[in-house]
């Protein structure tokens, strides 16, 4: 009984503590299981969000209320799960909406936000992407030192996360902020990089870009074959394109440019042809800016065709589009036009008010190039008005600039540049440091690891030693060779300035004498100080003409392609450019040629060499002297050129150092010609890109024979 008495309360107790480690067990699963539906509910929501900015984006720029109603809800969420990557890319995604509407400031407010985000979670990714948008608002606003600094730093993020889209973007925009201030050196050496990254990125629409600003580059330099035929390759890249994604904008700002090109060269029927193949695109994507710049073309056709009044209605028209979205940059050439038409229609005071108007807006974003040929188009006006005062004012106004733009002054100041040149530099060289010592923290860590591991992680790093030996080794070759190559650089360019400031301080100096004492010049004297001021001119245009070519083959975008050609074909048209010069001095010019030689060669090259060599022989030879102007088989395999004077001749030291271009070879010549230096080193270098090889034999006072020996065809 008393067993019975004490199992009851016992079993009872049992019954209990089941009971309770039942309810304990089932209370812990239930809240794992929470647990485990709280992970998966909060998943899916992040990838709602991520989905919903993906959309936002893809919706600029044509759904900007849609992109910002998504991007709004985005943000809130990602606020209340605390996800600062969502939270990034949602600030980042506003800075780009307020960016197409136009606010810039706004703009700029939202992506420092976020870019303090990314670098907050060290996405580099993004920081790339958003520090380039920065610079582009930066660049709209006219701040282009600002602009360049974040271009730089978006080229250091997008490095470290291998984003060669936005790298090729920073570089073509940096190209494009030197192409408009005039350093077209810089600006082809960055549109070249920024090709290369889009090859990188497989991104066909960048290289379309990038022969779209090459193209903008050599027509601001007046060479208009070059810059159509940049621009038609863009167009044939953007027409294939918009077959694909539909998207016709590439194509319109081809034609507009391709327009421009027209007009200036007088085509007249096919800038209208390329005005309204623009035209019928942006009608069709009702793109503001687009239309504008249309109605900006189609004023300056009328101008030119002479119908005022209608060009007076277009450029109103695009006035009114740009100050509508902002564009600060362009409407500077609206006013300058809009100024002209109306002092056609009489309307003087007016449209000078307009031009004036024009050229502040320039000289306040630190436009030269536009700077320059507003001051021309003054100067014009000015001298049809015949006030030859004003006129003459201007004109020396246009030399100043055109002065700042060939030495490379302006706006970007040269220390500025240089630091960005050697940020730019070291950019790869970090990358590549990081990248190594991430390699050495895994190799430590596999040496802590196991003793086999510890043992190849040592001879990894001895390998690893070794290749930074070798790289370190090499990388002090290429400074040292690159040092070089600067410092000649420097000093040819030091020549450069040196030959143009003295033709074009002359000028600026009889300029100022000539407008402060016109009244007090005969006709007679006008002309003939006129006279003398073209022809100064015309020796600063030559020295740029020369270095033009001269830089276009350092950026090897001058190829050589030869072709058979027939020599004395080639002989005879160089000599008919230069017949006027010899026959001023009376020099005879013999040929003794023979017709059958046909040679293996770049023909405009062969024709500058020539150029080249035949203008020094007429320039250094005495009045009624002769040059003797030969060709011949040399081997079989080679034919020669001689061009034969019986001029000044060149003394030993003189011939010595005549192809060296620290040195500076700067003789005038019999009749006080001038001399740049540059024509020899382009004939050395030309003669044998094709192949071929110069020779120089001269002596002091008994003339020089130069021999160009060429491959036969």
């Amino acid at each position: 009984m008393g067993t019975i008495i004490w199992s009851k309360p016992f079993l009872i107790i049992l019954q209990i503590l089941f009971v309770l480690l039942a309810a304990f067990s089932q209370l812990h699963g239930k809240t794992k299981t929470e647990e485990q539906h709280d992970i998966f509910n909060k998943e899916s929501e992040v990838k709602i969000i991520s989905s919903q900015l993906d959309t936002a984006l893809h919706l600029l720029p044509d759904s900007s209320q849609r992109a910002l109603s998504l991007t709004n809800s985005s943000l809130s969420e990602a606020k209340r799960l605390g996800m600062a990557e969502l939270e990034m890319r949602s600030y980042y995604i506003l800075g780009r909406i307020n960016q197409e509407s136009g606010s810039y400031d706004l703009s700029l407010a939202y992506l420092d936000t976020a870019l303090n985000l990314a670098e907050g979670i060290e996405n580099h990714w993004y920081k790339g992407e958003i520090l380039f948008h920065i610079g582009v608002n930066k660049y709209r606003k006219g701040e282009s030192i600002q602009a360049l600094e974040s271009y730089n730093r978006a080229i250091m993020a997008c490095r470290l996360s291998n984003n060669y889209k936005v790298l090729g973007s920073a570089y073509s925009m940096m190209g494009n902020v030197f192409r408009i201030n005039g350093l077209y050196d810089r600006a082809i050496e960055y549109i070249i990089k920024s090709k290369l990254n889009y090859e990188k990125a497989d991104m066909v629409e960048g290289s379309a870009w990038a022969a779209y600003l090459l193209g903008m580059i050599y027509s601001d330099l007046k060479l208009q074959d070059n810059a159509r035929e940049h621009f038609h390759e863009a167009l044939k890249i953007y027409t294939k394109l918009a077959l694909k994604d539909g998207n016709s904008n590439g194509i319109a700002i081809c034609y507009e440019q391709i327009a421009s090109l027209e007009l200036e060269a007088g085509n007249f029927n096919e800038a209208r042809k390329n005005i309204n193949n623009s035209l019928k695109i942006y009608e069709s994507t009702k793109l503001k800016q687009g239309m504008s710049n249309v109605n900006k073309n189609m004023g300056k056709l009328e101008y030119y065709l002479g119908n005022y009044t209608l060009a007076e209605k277009h450029l109103r028209d695009a006035l009114e589009l740009k100050k509508e979205y902002n564009d600060i940059r362009s409407v500077a050439g609206v006013y300058v036009y809009l100024g002209l038409t109306l002092i056609k229609q009489n309307q003087i005071k007016k449209g000078f008010e307009l031009m004036h108007q024009g050229l502040n807006v320039a000289i306040a974003n630190d436009q030269k190039k536009m700077q320059m040929d507003i001051y021309s188009k003054l100067s014009d006006a000015y001298l049809n008005l015949n006030d030859l005062k004003k006129a003459l004012a201007y004109q020396n106004k246009q030399i100043e600039i055109q002065n700042l733009i060939v030495s490379g002054h302006a706006n970007i100041k040269i220390e500025q540049l240089q630091a960005i040149y050697e940020i730019d530099e070291k950019n790869s060289q970090i990358a590549e440091l990081e990248r190594e010592n991430e390699i050495k923290t895994l190799s430590i860590k596999h040496h802590r690891m196991q003793k086999i591991i510890m043992i190849f992680a040592i001879v990894l790093a001895l390998l690893i030693s070794l290749t930074i030996y070798w790289f370190y080794n090499r990388l002090q070759r290429t400074n040292q060779e690159l040092s070089e190559s600067n410092s000649t650089k420097d000093k040819f360019f030091a020549i450069i300035a040196h030959d143009l400031r003295g033709p074009t301080g002359a000028l600026a100096s009889f300029l100022e004498h000539l407008n402060q004492s016109l009244d007090d010049f005969s006709p007679e004297e006008l002309k003939s100080i006129l006279e003398t001021l073209y022809k100064s001119a015309k020796n600063v245009s030559n020295l740029l003409e020369n270095l033009l070519v001269w830089a276009s083959s350092q950026v090897g975008k001058l190829e050589c392609r030869p072709q058979q050609i027939n020599l004395t074909e080639v002989l005879v048209n160089s000599y008919s450019g230069l017949k006027q010069s010899a026959e001023n001095k009376q020099i005879n010019i013999e040929f003794e040629t023979d017709d059958k030689i046909s040679v293996f060669a770049d023909p405009n090259m062969l024709q500058i060499v020539v150029q080249n060599i035949l203008g020094n022989a007429i320039k250094f030879t005495q009045r009624k002297g002769s040059v003797i102007i030969k060709s011949c088989h040399s081997s079989e395999n080679n034919a020669t050129i001689n061009i034969i004077d019986d001029g000044v001749g060149i003394d030993k030291t003189s011939l010595a150092n005549l192809f060296d271009i620290t040195h500076k070879h700067h003789t005038k010549g019999t009749e006080d010609e001038n001399s740049t230096g540059l024509g020899l080193i382009l004939v050395k270098d030309f003669v044998e890109r094709n192949k071929g090889d110069l020779k120089i034999e001269s002596e002091k006072e008994k003339g020089t024979i130069v021999t160009v020996i060429l491959p036969l065809s």
